[in-house]
């Protein structure tokens, strides 16, 4: 009985693999056009802000509650969080939402990532 059992599974194996669902958000390329225009709406920061960080960072993945909570009056009311940074003299934290919330909205983490660094860095938003 058991080798029975084991041949079915091997037989139905692929078939289970391929039920894998696959994330319905798929970032989009990063193609030197796209981000100029990413750059372009400030949800790209200037090159001299878009490095590694050389201090220590600390990235911390929240909810919509744990990211208002984190930095108070960063959003607005009724807007939403995607991201904010702390910027202490020898280190950062990024608080990011999570992945739930940035494939429920289509948001490419890595741009978020990348602006909330450039804050680290030193970048403010132009007014």
């Amino acid at each position: 009985m058991t080798i029975i059992k084991i041949m079915l599974l091997a037989a139905l194996w692929p078939l289970l693999l391929a039920q894998t669902p696959e994330p319905f958000f798929r970032p989009r390329e990063l193609t030197p056009s796209y981000v100029a225009w990413l750059r372009s709406m400030n949800y790209l920061p200037p090159v001299e802000f878009d490095h590694e960080y050389k201090g220590e960072l600390k990235v911390v993945r929240a909810t919509q509650s744990g990211l208002r909570e984190a930095c108070p009056g960063t959003f607005k009311p009724g807007n939403i969080a995607i991201g904010c940074a702390l910027v202490y003299p020898a280190s950062c934290v990024i608080y990011l939402a999570d992945d739930k919330f940035m494939q429920m909205i289509n948001y490419d983490v890595e741009i978020a990532l990348r602006h909330e660094r450039a804050h680290c860095n030193g970048w403010h938003h132009p007014r």
